[in-house]
């Protein structure tokens, strides 16, 4: 009787083993016969990026040599790049998905002769992600970020009050 409950749990075991624990799913081919498909992994935003609202993958690193960035005037500027190892379309699911946790709207998205151009609005400034691979050996991915203002910024105080003409 033992070795019965013995061999009852080693088979739901194997079975529960067999049947729920792979991460892959399976789908129909243009063939009809069934492959497997890993699911898309996705990336992790740094906890502490270089600019508050432009987030960062983790393991991406500034190029300080090659970057710059000023504000003045309630204005910014900010022309970055970084350099990290991971799949340009993790990375541009990424910014796809991290850009509107810092309020940023999606406006363009292009592939372009191999590169990924990824533009985004918010309030009066616009910003233009572009990600290319490097064919550098410890840091093949390259992200350009470039942020400016485009629209007209107010004064802190409010719009210029109205003239009243006298005589």
């Amino acid at each position: 009787m033992a070795g019965r409950n013995l061999t009852t749990w080693l088979a739901l075991a194997a079975a529960a083993w067999l049947c729920g624990c792979n991460n892959t799913n399976t789908v129909d081919a243009s063939s009809g016969a069934p492959r497997e498909v890993q699911p898309a992994y996705e990336l992790v935003a740094q906890s502490r990026p270089t600019i508050a609202d432009l987030p960062l993958p983790v393991g991406f690193d500034l190029d300080e040599g090659r970057s710059r960035s000023f504000s003045a005037a309630g204005a910014r500027y900010v022309d970055h790049v970084y350099y990290g190892k991971d799949d340009k379309f993790a990375l541009a699911r990424f910014y796809k998905r991290q850009m509107p946790v810092n309020r940023w709207t999606l406006v363009t998205d292009m592939f372009v002769q191999g590169d990924i151009m990824l533009d985004f609005e918010k309030d009066t400034e616009r910003c233009r992600v572009i990600i290319t691979e490097t064919n550098k050996v410890f840091h093949p991915m390259s992200v350009k970020v470039q942020l400016w203002t485009s629209g007209r910024i107010e004064s802190p105080a409010g719009p210029p009050a109205k003239q009243v003409a006298t005589r």
